[in-house]
């Protein structure tokens, strides 16, 4: 099975991604799991991550293409043959943060470019997720959070504002997953959230097995 966990920065995705992850390699065995991210989850793009989160484009649409040029090698590389072993997937990040922070979040795109990009993935046929689990937080709280660790790249540092344009895009993003998207109400303690994705994992791993 295919997971992808989303959520603006300061949602606590890559903790929940890291407990879960825990989680299934328990259930499933280490061997059974592939634990992964992006932008940069393949040999050879840890470079290429630090160049874009470090600001090195400026070109919105830059930015969007750099972000599935990375997914594409990212599939070809990890996801689709992990799902061909047989093998289970969990991604922090995945496609619909791309539609949330590149397109959806800038009222300059709309229309058929939005359309457009938002079609692109299925188009070239990345592989769907059995379920994406959104952590929604308000912007203030996860400004906070974002505070407290001290170190933030060019997307984390642009202001409670626009977490709230980015929200608001997922919210968009939504759509283009039906009956595979999951609200998970990230603002409460870190052990509810985590209960809640491992019980709706859990149900799924019941269900396919």
């Amino acid at each position: 099975m295919f997971f992808v966990i989303e959520g603006i920065d300061g949602s606590g995705k890559t903790t929940q991604a890291d407990r879960l992850a825990d989680t299934l390699a328990r259930r499933l065995g280490p061997d059974s799991l592939i634990r992964t991210r992006e932008p940069g989850g393949w040999d050879g793009a840890a470079a290429a991550r630090e160049f874009v989160l470090g600001g090195g484009l400026v070109s919105l649409w830059g930015e969007f293409f750099f972000f599935m040029l990375d997914r594409c090698e990212h599939v070809e590389r990890v996801i689709k043959p992990a799902l061909s072993a047989g093998k289970t997937v969990l991604s922090d990040r995945y496609v619909p943060s791309t539609l949330a922070y590149q397109i959806f979040s800038n009222q300059a795109i709309d229309g058929a470019a939005a359309e457009y990009a938002s079609r692109l993935g299925e188009v070239i046929g990345l592989p769907v997720p059995d379920a994406v689990f959104f952590l929604d937080v308000d912007p203030v709280t996860a400004s906070g959070r974002l505070a407290s660790r001290g170190v933030m790249d060019r997307f984390d540092g642009r202001g409670q504002e626009y977490g709230e344009s980015v929200r608001a895009g997922y919210k968009k993003a939504r759509a283009s997953w039906p009956g595979r998207w999951v609200d998970i109400d990230a603002s409460r303690d870190l052990d509810q959230v985590a209960c809640d994705i491992e019980a709706e994992v859990s149900s799924m791993l019941a269900a396919a097995s």
